[in-house]
Order: structure tokens, then C-alpha cells, then sequence
């Protein structure tokens, strides 16, 4: 989740902005290069919608409605969206802030530190453009055009010949050697000091972003995804069980939660046990590394004991750096599977702070859903008015 303190605010008084029912929002957009230098303010653009998707291969998405007026280059220029919230003037906090209850007290004496009012800033991501649809209406020009982050261009590069990473390649240093060689100079891995077991090679024709990602699951890496300033990342993989909470989400007097929020609970099928296993070349010894995770727990509803039966997802992968890496990748499957029966969707005002898998705390009162969540999905209309989905699921086994 992107930080609140900002352009001068701190955290408090952002939070208070967001919170308010009479907040002032507002959107701009910037033209880029290729490069992600700006070029220019765009004034034509009329609305736009950005989705974040964490599991999806492209994680982050948008869709802009502009009127052609002829200045941006659909081949290589990209759009920067921008969510600006307006921070009041403390002198006027008296009777902005009449509104929140005792609970947000706090807040509202740290942000009456501040001496000026204005305009914090939210960047959504760079998007590259589509080749979009051009329709005329009332004698002008318009184009609805779809946008991608920059995933789009390692999706799109595949290997012209078959890519060797020899055995004793530190894994980072191969998943940025990739990155290079699609163009790609802005990056924050995560460094590491594991080493490739074995000769690993991509086929002639794979995608680049197949084999980064293959890369970071051999050291049980995060798949990578592009940030909301154009940086490629890619960080070790941490449960969200054992992070801790970025925000609260309460339907209280002071909520931005609108009604009509849901609970999906489906087990059907869903597996107990997990087998991976590392396949070897043919003139190697049978399978180099093996892991298995088993669901035994008997406060846990979908594991072996309670379901009196054994419910096995069983996998073959390409490589691995050891076994710790192996039996970590297996555990985080376990944990993935058991998360997605418990899926919440809801909606709330614009709140532009979220980005990546973020992990929040919700509570409510409705539904009896309360406990911390990580948010795999997320769509934002960039209208004055509009509400923002989610889609969260559960952090921890029940």
C-alpha cells in the first residue's frame, strides 16, 4: 500500500481527507515517452479506469476515453494517471472535522500541526496504449483506448533462440540480465544469494516474462509486477498471515465502505495435501529435490482430518535453488489454496493509496466478516463520485 504522508502531509491528514463525506477529489493525467520521462499534461483525457488483478500475468490494466486532438504517439508514448485529494487548511478543521468521532481524535490533533492547506497526489501507474478504437460524435473525435503496465512488454518479447542460464547463476542477477535485454532499466529486486542448481533453459519462442517469473518461483520470489512509478519488483515471498495490517476497513460512523458487500465460501475440491517435485533431465537421477505439505490440522475445516480424506495437488517444476526454496514455494501453495474459499468483495469511495496484494483489516458488522485480509483484485473509475471495488481473501487457515 502506497504511503500516505505526501507532498508535504502527513499521514493524519491525508487520512482524514479520504475519510471525510464532502472530501474534494480531483484527476490529471501526464503524456510519456518510452523512457517514462514527461512530456506533457494531457487535457483531453475525458475519464479513464485503472485495475489492479495480483494474480493475473498483466497485474495492472486501464481504460481511457479521450478526445483526438492528435499529440500522443500510440506506438511508443504512455499515460500516467494521477489521483489528487485536497488536504483543508487546518485554520478550518474545527468545522471540516466536526464530522469524525471520538476514535479519530488522534488524527485530528496531529494534523492541526500543519500550516497550510493543498493538493496531495496519488501517481496509478504508467500504461502503455493500445491501438485504440476512433468513433466520431457530435463533429469531434474520440478514442477509447485500452492500456497495460509494462509487464505487457516482457509478455510480448520471446526468446529468438534457446536462453542458457548456466548452473551457479545467482538467480537475481539472471531475472535482471532478462530485464536488460528487453530494454528494461528501471528495477528493485530484492537481492539474494541463491544460485542456479543446474543448466536452466527457455525454449525459443518463451516469453520473457514466463521465464523471469520461473526465475523468481525458484526462490520463492513474488511473480514480478511493475509499481506505480514504472518500477519493475520483485521481493521474497511473504505470507501476508505474517505481515501486518496497512489499513482498517470498519463499517463504523466513519466509513468510506459502501453496502452491498459479499462473502464467497466454496471448498469443494479444494486440496489438503501438496506434492512438488523438481523434474530432471532424462540423463540425471530421478527427481533432484522433493516436497510435500500436508493439511492434518483439526481446526482447520478443509484439512485431512476433518474431510476424512486426502485431497492431493500434485505438481512437476523446472527448477528450484535448494530445498529450503522448494519446501518454502509448497507451503505458500497450501496457504494460496486455502484462501480461496474465503473471497469478500465490497466497494468503497476512491481511495488511491492501494497498489500490490496489499494487507488491511476489515470488520463488518453486517455479515460477521472481521480479520485481516490481502486484496488480490482492485478496479478504480477515475470519476468524481465513483466507488472502487475489491476483492480481498483471508490471511489465515481457519
Amino acid at each position: 500500500m502506497l504511503s500516505l504522508e505526501r507532498d508535504g502531509f502527513t499521514a493524519a491528514q491525508v487520512k482524514l481527507a479520504l475519510h471525510h463525506p464532502h472530501r474534494r477529489i480531483d484527476f490529471r493525467y501526464e503524456l510519456l515517452d518510452k523512457a517514462g520521462n514527461k512530456k506533457a499534461d494531457l487535457y483531453n483525457v475525458l475519464s479513464g479506469e485503472i485495475t489492479q488483478q495480483a494474480l493475473a500475468v498483466i497485474k495492472r490494466t486501464a481504460r481511457f476515453t479521450l478526445r483526438d486532438d492528435g499529440e500522443i504517439n500510440y506506438l511508443s508514448d504512455r499515460i500516467r494517471p494521477i489521483v489528487r485529494i485536497y488536504v483543508p487548511d487546518p485554520i478550518n478543521y474545527g468545522s471540516y472535522y466536526a464530522f469524525f468521532s471520538q476514535q479519530f481524535a488522534p488524527l485530528i490533533e496531529e494534523a492541526k500541526r500543519g500550516t497550510k492547506g493543498g493538493w496531495v497526489e496519488f501517481p496509478m501507474g504508467e500504461f502503455l496504449l493500445s491501438s485504440p478504437i476512433r468513433y466520431e460524435e457530435g463533429g469531434q473525435v474520440f478514442r477509447e483506448v485500452d492500456a497495460y503496465d509494462g509487464l505487457t512488454i516482457l509478455n510480448d518479447d520471446k526468446f529468438v533462440e534457446p536462453y542458457v542460464i548456466p548452473a551457479g547463476t545467482n538467480y537475481v542477477d539472471a531475472v535482471i540480465t532478462i530485464l536488460k535485454g528487453a530494454g528494461i532499466t528501471k528495477y528493485n529486486i530484492e537481492s539474494s544469494d541463491k544460485v542456479t542448481s543446474k543448466d536452466i533453459t527457455f525454449a525459443i519462442g518463451k516469453e520473457k516474462l514466463f521465464a523471469i517469473n520461473e526465475l523468481l518461483r525458484g526462490i520463492n520470489y513474488e511473480s514480478i509486477h511493475v509499481d506505480v512509478n514504472g518500477y519493475f519488483t520483485s521481493a521474497y515471498y511473504r505470507s501476508p498471515t505474517d505481515r501486518a495490517s496497512e489499513y482498517d476497513y470498519f463499517t463504523d460512523s466513519e466509513s468510506v465502505v459502501a453496502g452491498g458487500y459479499s462473502e464467497e465460501l466454496d471448498v469443494f475440491g479444494l486440496p489438503n495435501v501438496w506434492v512438488v517435485v523438481v523434474k530432471a533431465e532424462e540423463e540425471e537421477a530421478p527427481m533432484e529435490f522433493t516436497a510435500n505439505y500436508t493439511n492434518d490440522d483439526p481446526d482447520n475445516i478443509l484439512s485431512t482430518v476433518n474431510r476424512g480424506r486426502n485431497i492431493v495437488d500434485y505438481r512437476e517444476i523446472d527448477n528450484t535453488a535448494d530445498q529450503a526454496s522448494l519446501d518454502a514455494y509448497t507451503e505458500r501453495l497450501a496457504y494460496e489454496a486455502n484462501q480461496t474459499f474465503g473471497k469478500v468483495e465490497f466497494e468503497t469511495a476512491l481511495m488511491p493509496m492501494h497498489d500490490y496484494f496489499d494487507v488491511f483489516n476489515v470488520h463488518f458488522s453486517d455479515l460477521d466478516i472481521s480479520g485481516k485480509y490481502s486484496e488480490t483484485a482492485w478496479t478504480m473509475p477515475l470519476v468524481v463520485g465513483g466507488r472502487m471495488k475489491h476483492e480481498i481473501r483471508r490471511t489465515e487457515f481457519i
